[in-house]
């Protein structure tokens, strides 16, 4: 529990000071906070930039969208990380301190929905989703879904989501639950990793992530955003070409235009280097780009 805590808050501080540089030599500390989805891509873009530029270190730390986007709006970081766009009262709340916040959108990303690897679940609707979650759902077991469960006692659904301080929590709620509220008993986890991990020991769990935490422990449902339209997985491919209904952009927010090194920083992100880190962790790229893979070349589209 304690290594999950610390993954959850991923509070990892990379700073690449080497001794090579004399005592009074001005280096440049960017901090990074918020979005947990984006977790896996932002502390690799953190440690490969900083193994690439010796007078540039970065404090990556987590707490979702939200505390990434406050602590921006407070001027206690450069960047804020985020997997929702800033809302209108958070925009509000930046201007009064005096912040225009700039968005940039560095890659894009698929919420996922994860059930024990036993479920013999095919497929899910939106309103299915919906009856799942949402204040007032029908569905509170899996036997009103016509599903037997193997190893889940009584047949109800453990429904594990995130808190609401996440970026993830929110994109649900809108476009998947129509604004409606989730319902009371679901558990929060603290981050994309704690949910999987969950979700994989508990038979009668169903939980939401960003696709980028899939692993061989938990089953990917099909979605379909209609009952009478086939389901999809998520997938690179369904991401770029928006064909699987649940994608969405990833955003980097600075406080004024970037400029100096952050700019540096964001371009480098943008680089064929920097996306081609999104597509070894299962996010998808904002453009085409090429990278080299064991002297091949793996493309990816939107």
């Amino acid at each position: 529990m304690k290594t999950h805590r610390l993954l959850a808050l991923f509070l990892i501080h990379i700073s690449v000071f080497t001794h090579a540089y004399a005592a009074d030599t001005r280096h440049t500390l960017i901090q990074n906070r918020g979005s947990d989805s984006m977790a896996t891509a932002v502390v690799k873009w953190a440690e490969q930039y900083t193994q690439e530029n010796n007078a540039v270190g970065l404090v990556v730390s987590g707490g979702g969208s939200g505390t990434g986007i406050a602590a921006l709006i407070n001027g206690i970081v450069d960047v804020a990380n985020a997997s929702r766009t800033m809302n209108r009262r958070e925009i509000n709340l930046a201007r009064e301190h005096g912040i225009a916040p700039v968005q940039h959108v560095v890659g894009y990303d698929a919420v996922a929905f994860y059930v024990h690897r036993d479920n013999p679940v095919k497929s899910l609707s939106f309103s299915q989703l919906r009856d799942i979650y949402g204040v007032g759902g029908k569905a509170d077991t899996w036997a009103q879904l016509r599903i037997a469960v193997p190893g889940c006692s009584e047949q109800k659904i453990v429904r594990v989501g995130r808190q609401n301080s996440s970026g993830t929590y929110a994109y649900v709620r809108e476009n998947i639950l129509d604004g409606s509220r989730i319902k009371q008993g679901t558990l929060e986890a603290q981050s994309s990793k704690d949910l999987v991990a969950l979700v994989a020991k508990t038979p009668c769990a169903i939980g939401y992530s960003s696709y980028a935490y899939a692993t061989p422990d938990v089953k990917v449902v099909c979605i379909s955003e209609h009952k009478d339209e086939p389901c999809l997985k998520p997938s690179i491919s369904g991401i770029t070409e928006r064909t699987y209904p649940i994608n969405r952009p990833l955003y980097m927010y600075t406080k004024v235009p970037a400029s100096g090194e952050v700019k540096k920083y964001l371009d480098w992100i943008l680089s064929d280097a920097g996306q081609c880190i999104l597509l070894r962790h299962q996010y998808a790229p904002v453009r085409e780009v090429k990278c080299a893979a064991g002297g091949g070349i793996k493309t990816g589209k939107t």
